[in-house]
């Protein structure tokens, strides 16, 4: 058992490891690239509705309706699609919008969810781009400037931008704050450069809009309707592109359960559109979407597989070595206050993590500093980061029981 564990063991650090630096090999080549700046070249601004579907949310439109209203892009609209909201959120947005004739209300009583919404939204809209929000996002002023000029290539059909976390102050925010900065930031850029993006975040992404009506819309069924519309734009060989310097916020929930309830709804939508679209997997027809797809679940899966080996081999050896102590007079208290730490008694599988602790926390670093972070404001983040691994498979353990008890899940 110990053995296969090993040989498990290395070889899942040899291809994590392979992965990673190969992911930070082409950040550094491209990183020339990472800020492109480019000019904005149309003749006359192109049309640009925003779509923001909300449910059951008051407190927190406001904000967004606040910083859409400071957006200096001329040419607008801004479609808010109530889905039926239990609370006063209609009423807080008719207050917010008021006198404002850039925005178009949709107050619908029934609740459809949200893809259904984005389609209602994208049927109304009158703009050749098509931009989705959440209605607990903020947006920066110039955020249009910055995007809609990547759109000057036809085989462009989305452009992603930073998802970064407003406002975080607790202990958890800010560990979830790093991975924002580098998975759904930075490494979209890097995804890019060769044209793997697989997900269209929901804080913010901007669409040509007769791509998506071509292929079909927002799929109403899936509950992460931003990861599936990303996987039907690499399908239809299309590109989706990210501009690391235009930024979205987005507020996180406010306990770790309610986390625990928006990453059981992602990673079960996931694995929804990976089964519904297990096609693209290693599949040299997608490029290198394909393999990048097939490789980030693999190691998903692998990594939860090594965890729950992990926890039962710890377990049993626990329970063997406290048998054999109930036989002596051995004082286990005195035993665990007279143990010291010797790095050279420490077990291959014990150097191994925290080797990979330091690869990650300096990958982590060099990541923050290749996105313009202020390191020095960052730290309890930093400290923290490595303690994702363990809520990463604690999530996907509840997300894959969630499906396979066939659950149902909804959007909000």
């Amino acid at each position: 058992m110990n053995l296969l564990y090993n040989i498990f063991l290395y070889s899942l650090w040899f291809l994590s490891t392979y992965y990673v630096v190969v992911l930070v090999l082409i950040m550094l080549v491209g990183r020339k690239n990472l800020y492109e700046n480019r000019k904005f070249d149309f003749k006359k601004e192109p049309r640009v509705s925003v779509i923001i579907p909300a449910y059951n949310e008051q407190g927190k439109i406001k904000f967004t309706i606040k910083s859409l209203r400071k957006v200096n892009y001329k040419n607008i609209e801004f479609i808010i699609v109530n889905d039926g909201s239990k609370d006063k959120t209609s009423k807080e947005v008719k207050e917010n919008i008021k006198g404002d004739p850039r925005f178009l209300f949709i107050d619908r009583k029934e609740n459809r969810g949200k893809a259904a919404s984005l389609n209602e939204g994208i049927a109304r809209a009158s703009g050749e781009f098509v931009a989705t929000m959440d209605a607990d996002s903020v947006i920066e002023p110039g955020i249009f400037y910055k995007t809609v000029p990547y759109f000057s290539d036809e085989k462009i059909a989305a452009v992603t931008v930073s998802v970064l976390v407003k406002d975080p102050k607790s202990f958890i925010h800010k560990i979830f704050e790093m991975e924002y900065i580098i998975g759904l930031s930075l490494y979209l850029k890097v995804f890019s450069f060769f044209n793997g993006i697989f997900v269209t975040p929901g804080p913010f992404s901007i669409y040509r809009k007769s791509i998506i009506q071509n292929i079909g819309g927002f799929d109403e069924k899936n509950i992460t309707e931003d990861m599936e519309i990303a996987y039907r734009i690499q399908k239809n060989h299309y590109k989706i592109v990210n501009c690391l310097e235009a930024k979205a916020y987005t507020i996180l929930p406010p306990t770790f359960r309610k986390i625990t309830v928006q990453r059981r709804r992602w990673y079960s939508g996931a694995l929804h559109t990976l089964s519904k679209h297990r096609n693209v997997l290693a599949n040299k027809k997608y490029g290198a979407f394909g393999f990048v797809a097939f490789l980030n679940y693999l190691l998903i899966f692998l990594g939860l597989l090594l965890f729950l080996s992990t926890i039962y081999l710890f377990g049993s050896n626990l329970l063997k070595d406290l048998l054999h102590l109930q036989y002596s007079n051995l004082d286990l208290w005195l035993r665990l206050k007279s143990m010291e730490f010797d790095i050279l008694t420490m077990s291959r599988a014990a150097v191994l993590g925290f080797v990979s602790i330091s690869f990650t926390v300096f990958g982590l670093i060099v990541g923050l500093i290749m996105t313009r972070t202020d390191v020095r404001n960052k730290k309890l983040g930093i400290l923290g980061y490595p303690f994702l691994f363990f809520l990463y498979q604690y999530f996907w353990l509840v997300s894959i029981i969630n499906v396979i008890g066939g659950k149902g899940i909804k959007w909000r």
